[in-house]
């Protein structure tokens, strides 16, 4: 029996059976469920190794798919993978005397690996070769020439290899310096004149519907700058029809055209499918019999993170072909800019370019993450400078580990400053203060402790507001006020002068417990902010945190926005200050490189 979800498609022309649309056992099984956070990055071209932009884009996704997952009622669904089709692949293959599946199946691993070092958490790698996805690609192929969006005809135009893209005359400009040789405008690289019978994909037919829907919702692109440039790019002509297939004569390495074996479907019209392969398509998709609109039945509509070289494919082409399928557009698509090192375009000939998996083996993976996180800035371009990250890396251990470090030390007891909580003990504390503070300035030391428990208690939902907009850089920013208020309160009430003056014998009982009560106070707001800290940068610096909070021993089920508040974990804190924990993140030299 046909399932409901593909007798509904209304796919006539072709045996479903025989084309293979229901999946084998050994296909990739995919549940996800809707009312999902579905974020992806760009599947990544496999005709080099990775670099600093690929990880780039998967550690925005990652930061923000785990910071959803902080909410333990949240569902998330976050993919990354490779694109592995077009004559690029095809030409590296047959210059290495190998097949195109061989080289693709050794170098998608590269990208597995990268992902592995830097702890990118993805739920699906998916590769563009995958069986369910060459499927769910000729599935759609055959839905847009049943709605008649497809027809024959002959092309001519600048084609760019590199960017397996054909550019109209005004997306074209002369390379300086070569004379007769032109480029891209947009990605700079070189274009040739090209004519050829192919075919071609109505993308006309739905510019003024898409003008629409981008006025209608502003925030479909981010940052706006993105969202402004792309709007007044469709308002300024008619973006023409789009070739969608290339001759088998020329393109051997791409997805047969179905029922016509002299084409291949276009490399981007094949890659953008994998966004709903990886939920998928078409078995999770219903349609609907008189509307013909697509309903989800999984975690679709997605975020797409992507780079700002390649918006036109995905805020043209991809809403298009989905209007023109019948199924809801993303949720939205968010537009980031390059690094830059040293303030140059990163380059073999400069020897400028940074290895990613090298510089996180020495500095180490959250090092990286984090660093990559703070100064990152999706309007414009973000300047790798490794003396900048050098001190960064200086800063987490002086100021966020430090702290951990100073209240986990011998002389105070995080496990009792906890009981002391949790038998309110703490009730009175303004008046302990105001009778027993040692050299401070009590008003000094109560507004610091002000300052910190709002701070540490709003800092959930201040971070939230700018993590969802994929402003990390803001997000860290608060962040480092809640670890330096700590650090200032700690400095300021000086909790170590509580545990000198305990060594009095002469000390009544009163004023015993009295001193006890504050030091023990000061000791559990500097656990607190640790404890809040750690569980709130844990999307950048998963390993860290996780060493740190396993330190304060903090139960794994109350790493969590529930518990992002002082007083909201009161069960934590055994052997935290036992002189056996290891230093967690130590000190080294600056990397000697010619960057």
């Amino acid at each position: 029996m046909i399932p409901k979800t593909l007798r509904s498609t209304g796919i006539t022309t072709k045996s479903i059976y025989s084309k293979g649309w229901i999946r084998s056992k050994s296909a990739v099984a995919v549940s996800t469920p809707p009312n999902t956070l579905y974020t992806t990055t760009p599947i990544f071209y496999v005709n080099a190794n990775p670099h600093l932009g690929h990880l780039y884009s998967m550690l925005l996704c990652d930061t923000r798919n785990r910071w959803e997952k902080l909410n333990p009622r949240a569902k998330t669904f976050f993919t990354t993978g490779t694109d592995e089709h077009g004559l690029k692949i095809q030409t590296v293959a047959e210059k290495q005397n190998i097949s195109p599946k061989d080289l693709t199946d050794k170098v998608s691993q590269n990208f597995k690996v990268l992902a592995t070092d830097l702890d990118i958490d993805y739920d699906r790698f998916i590769r563009t070769t995958d069986q369910d996805h060459v499927k769910a690609v000729q599935f759609f192929w055959e839905l847009m020439q049943e709605k008649g969006y497809l027809y024959e005809g002959s092309h001519s135009g600048w084609y760019s290899v590199s960017d397996e893209t054909f550019y109209p005359e005004t997306q074209i400009e002369p390379i300086e310096g070569n004379p007769g040789k032109m480029r891209s405008k947009e990605t700079k690289s070189e274009v040739v004149y090209q004519q050829e019978s192919n075919y071609f994909f109505k993308l006309s037919a739905f510019q003024d519907r898409l003008i629409e829907y981008l006025e209608t919702n502003p925030d479909f692109i981010i940052p706006k700058t993105k969202y402004t440039q792309l709007l007044n790019e469709l308002k300024e002509g008619p973006i023409g029809d789009l070739s969608v297939s290339r001759p088998s004569s020329r393109l051997t390495w791409g997805i047969p055209v179905p029922n016509d074996p002299s084409q291949r479907i276009y490399v981007w019209f094949d890659a953008l499918i994998n966004y709903i392969t990886s939920c998928g398509f078409p078995n999770s998709f219903i349609r609907d019999k008189e509307t013909g609109l697509f309903k989800s039945g999984n975690a679709w509509p997605a975020t797409h993170v992507i780079g700002k070289d390649i918006i036109r494919f995905h805020c043209i082409y991809w809403p298009i072909f989905l209007m023109a399928a019948g199924i809801e557009l993303p949720e939205k698509v968010v537009v980031h800019s390059h690094w830059l090192s040293d303030g140059f375009k990163m380059s073999k000939s400069l020897g400028n370019v940074v290895d990613p998996q090298a510089t996180a083996a020495y500095y180490g993976q959250d090092s990286l993450r984090f660093f990559l996180m703070e100064y990152s800035n999706i309007e414009s371009d973000c300047n790798y400078r490794e003396d900048q990250f050098h001190f960064t890396r200086e800063t987490i251990i002086g100021k966020f580990a430090n702290l951990i470090t100073r209240c986990g030390g011998s002389a105070f007891n995080i496990e009792k400053s906890v009981e002391y909580a949790k038998s309110g003990k703490y009730e009175q504390i303004d008046e302990l203060i105001g009778k027993y503070s040692i050299k401070t300035d009590i008003e000094e030391v109560k507004l610091a402790r002000d300052k910190l428990e709002m701070t540490a208690n709003s800092l959930y939902s201040t971070m939230n507001s700018h993590i969802v907009q994929f402003d990390q850089s803001k997000a860290i920013g608060e962040w480092w006020s809640l670890v330096e208020r700590a650090n200032e309160l700690f400095q300021t009430a000086q909790p170590w002068l509580y545990t000198k003056a305990l060594k009095d014998v002469d000390l009544n009982a009163e004023d015993r417990e009295a001193l006890l009560t504050l030091q023990l106070y000061y000791t559990y707001l500097a656990a607190e902010s640790s404890r809040i800290a750690c569980i709130l940068i844990n999307p950048i610096m998963p390993k860290l945190s996780t060493m740190l909070l396993d330190r304060l021993n903090v139960d794994p089920t109350r790493r969590n926005a529930d518990f992002a508040a002082i007083g909201s974990d009161l069960s934590y804190g055994h052997g935290a200050n036992e002189k056996t924990h290891k230093i967690p993140i130590v000190r080294i030299p600056m990397r000697e490189t010619n960057l």
